[in-house]
């Protein structure tokens, strides 16, 4: 691997410091290329090369911050390029948190978002505009410095960047030239602090100054010895908040029992403890009963409402009706939207009538798909036997299959393939059979 240029990663050991997306794009800035050939580059001719590849191709950048294998071997490669230090750019990831967090795929932003404030605020200070990674929580929707909520597209013209491509200078959209350093009249202004997150913002701080990873299971730890305190003060069952903490905390309390981002925030609120402290096991922290256990969870924090089925008779009887009176077009993740339950309610109540509507949507489905391949080899063979009649030019198959797409609106995929067969058995009539030299002659077949 041929070294990269050195950069320096932005706002290190602060909870502004730099995403690792962002970090890469301004590497890639910096050589002149895209993100994607810039990873093409660094990881050909390793192992890795096909599997970074295809998780980058099929997912989109900001998943880079992710504590995942995909990002770790991104970050290993980079390091491996001298560009930057290894131990800096994982603090420029969430990948610290992977030992003590379980996979939690909602709290993770799937797009580029940013502050047009902040980025007003980097070009006044030495160094250049970068993104932030608390921007790459979820939760954090605003700005707790300028009170606005986070952009995703330009105001001027909405464009939203592109994951691969090229975005030399932060403060610019690439595709307009518009600012994106100014605060205009679109931006939405708000004073909840359930938007800024600041809890996750300090998180990240907490991230940028870490020396190693968060441990494992010191979360089910810090949780147990909460409990073992409630129990020994007594008394807790008449408060409710004290109740509602020891309910929902109790689960969690053993080793082995991973523990996500969204449940480890809302943990940390009850205890009035920050989630840094509550995953390297509450060091330090006093564990008396918190305040906050009696105060309502910001919305954010509170888990989703779910249907309950009260009357399971009422879900029989209503998989019933569907298998008698649908024609077998409905799916059954359609069929759980319109009775208000999810699809493992209904196999849980009623597994043999959730077969029977599954072989039945299964058989619907082959029968439609035979009948599309039907429908496309007809289309096709008629499109080649009547080429000459509508087109001078000589039989193409691109031509042949645009014409198809826009006559038919058949499956793109399955025209080409219609196409291709047809065409190479046509190609197969039309060649010339090879000369075969005649058996010799039987010398003795003339005489008695």
């Amino acid at each position: 691997m041929q070294p990269l240029l050195p950069l320096a990663l932005q706002g290190a050991h602060t909870e502004d410091i730099e995403a690792f997306p962002s970090y890469l794009w301004r590497l890639a800035s910096v050589h002149g290329v895209t993100i994607g050939t810039l990873l093409n580059r660094i990881a050909c001719g390793t192992e890795h090369e096909a599997k970074l590849g295809a998780a980058v191709r099929a997912s989109f950048l900001a998943s880079l911050v992710r504590p995942n294998t995909t990002t770790a071997t991104a970050v290993d490669l980079i390091a491996k390029g001298r560009a930057e230090h290894l131990y800096v750019l994982l603090r420029s990831t969430f990948g610290l948190l992977s030992p003590a967090i379980a996979r939690t795929p909602t709290v993770y932003s799937r797009e580029v978002r940013w502050c047009p404030g902040c980025l007003r605020e980097q070009l006044l200070k030495p160094g250049v505009p970068y993104l932030k990674l608390a921007w790459f929580f979820s939760p954090v929707r605003s700005c707790k410095v300028h009170h606005v909520m986070l952009r995703n597209s330009c105001p001027n013209c909405g464009y939203m960047p592109r994951p691969m491509g090229g975005w030399p200078r932060f403060e610019i959209c690439e595709f307009c030239d518009g600012r994106l350093d100014q605060i205009s009249a679109s931006d939405v202004r708000t004073l909840d602090p359930d938007e800024a997150a600041n809890d996750l913002v300090a998180l990240v701080g907490e991230i940028a100054t870490a020396s190693e990873p968060f441990p494992a299971n010191a979360a089910n730890r810090c949780i147990r010895d909460l409990l073992f305190d409630m129990e020994s003060r007594g008394n807790h069952e008449a408060d409710p908040g004290r109740a509602r903490l020891r309910e929902f905390c109790g689960r969690y309390s053993h080793d082995g029992v991973r523990i996500s981002l969204l449940v480890a925030r809302r943990v940390a609120f009850e205890l009035d403890m920050s989630i840094a402290d509550l995953l390297r096991g509450g060091r330090g922290v006093s564990l008396s009963f918190p305040f906050a256990a009696s105060c309502p969870l910001p919305r954010s924090m509170r888990s989703a409402r779910r249907n309950r089925i009260t009357d399971p008779d009422a879900i029989v009887q209503k998989l019933s009706s569907f298998l008698y009176d649908a024609d077998g077009t409905l799916s059954l993740r359609e069929i759980a939207r319109r009775l208000g339950v999810s699809v493992g309610a209904m196999n849980y109540h009623a597994p043999a009538l959730v077969r029977q509507l599954s072989d039945r949507r299964m058989k619907y489905a082959r029968a439609v798909r035979k009948a599309k391949k039907e429908a496309v080899i007809k289309v096709v063979r008629e499109g080649v036997r009547h080429w000459h009649k509508k087109s001078v030019s000589p039989l193409a198959a691109k031509q042949l299959l645009r014409q198809l797409m826009e006559d038919t609106g058949l499956p793109k995929q399955m025209l080409r393939k219609a196409i291709q067969a047809e065409l190479h058995a046509d190609r197969t009539k039309k060649l010339p059979m090879r000369n075969t030299p005649a058996p010799a002659a039987n010398p003795t077949a003339f005489y008695p």
